[in-house]
């Protein structure tokens, strides 16, 4: 756990940036959203992170997870999501082809192949 820091007379204890750290890793809210949550501006959580990088490096681990943990819950739900996301070229939704029909070329396909059976 990351030590409490002062800057700018903003005083972070350790209780409130583990509490920074739990909100990233439940909410995936980063940077803006915290600063808002610590009560300080972006610049001086900006400055925090320069004199304090452990502590940015704790919520891009807390981040991290937040991020793996919701893929995981999407994926047991909906792997489209991830085939859409990690394999944007091959599953890509703007991708659209005028007058193409799936079930026609479907049809094509199995008709040649009994052919050549």
């Amino acid at each position: 756990m990351t030590d409490g820091c002062k800057i700018l007379g903003v005083v972070l204890d350790s209780k409130n940036i583990e509490l920074a750290i739990r909100y990233v890793a439940a909410t995936g809210f980063f940077k803006n959203r915290v600063a808002k949550y610590l009560g300080i501006s972006r610049p001086t959580l900006d400055k925090i992170f320069k004199e304090n990088p452990s502590f940015f490096t704790q919520l891009k681990a807390a981040d991290a997870v937040f991020c793996k943990n919701l893929i995981i819950r999407t994926a047991k739900k909906n792997p489209a999501f991830i085939l859409k996301t990690k394999y944007k070229e091959e599953f890509d939704d703007k991708v659209r082809f005028e007058n193409f029909d799936p079930e026609e070329e479907i049809q094509k396909i199995a008709k040649l192949i009994d052919q050549a059976s």
